[in-house]
C-alpha cells in the first residue's frame, strides 16, 4: 500500500511540525548494545523528508527535527507496520545522547515474542544467584514483590 509519510504521522501524533528541519526513516531489524546511542537501532535508512512509499510490514523508527535548524529537537517513534496502518509503539521526545536505550525493551518485545518471559526467567535467576537457598530472603522478596504489583494496579 502506498503511504504519505507525512500524512499517516501526523495522524498518529497531531503536534508534529514534520520535518522542519529534516529526519529520517529506518527499518529496525534488531539491538547491538555494545553501544548506546542511535547506531545501537539496527536497520537500514529508508528515506528521509517527506515522501509517498510502499512501506513494507515491519518495525520502523522514525526521527522527526524539529525546531531551529542550529539547535534542533530531534523526536524518535517506534512505528509498526502491518497491512498499511501505523500502530505508534513508543516515543522518545527531545532525544538527548543516549535516547535509543529509552527504545530497547520496546524494539525487544517488539522483535521477540518471547522476550517478557525471557526476561522474567533472567530476573528469577539474578535473584536466586544473590540469595542462593535463602527461603526467608526468598518469601521477603516475594511479598515485596506481591505489595509492587498492588500499587501497580
Amino acid at each position: 500500500m502506498l503511504l504519505n509519510w507525512s500524512n499517516e504521522i501526523t495522524n498518529i501524533d497531531p503536534s508534529i511540525n514534520f520535518r522542519k528541519v529534516g529526519g529520517w526513516l529506518k527499518v529496525v531489524k534488531g539491538i547491538d548494545k555494545s553501544c548506546t546511542n542511535g547506531y545501537s537501532i539496527e536497520g537500514d535508512f529508508i528515506k528521509n523528508g517527506d515522501y509517498k512509499e510502499e512501506i513494507p510490514n515491519g518495525l520502523y523508527l522514525d526521527c522527526n527535527k524539529e525546531g531551529k535548524k542550529s539547535k534542533p529537537k530531534s523526536d524518535y517513534r517506534l512505528i509498526r507496520v502491518s497491512d498499511g496502518s501505523l500502530k505508534l509503539i513508543d516515543v522518545v521526545y527531545d532525544g538527548k545522547k543516549n535516547w535509543a536505550v529509552d527504545l530497547w525493551d520496546s524494539i525487544s518485545e517488539e522483535l521477540d515474542e518471547n522476550y517478557i518471559e525471557n526476561e522474567a526467567d533472567n530476573i528469577l535467576t539474578m535473584i536466586l544467584n544473590k540469595t542462593g537457598k535463602n527461603t526467608k530472603l526468598l518469601k521477603e522478596i516475594n511479598q515485596k514483590l506481591d505489595q509492587k504489583i498492588i500499587d501497580f494496579e
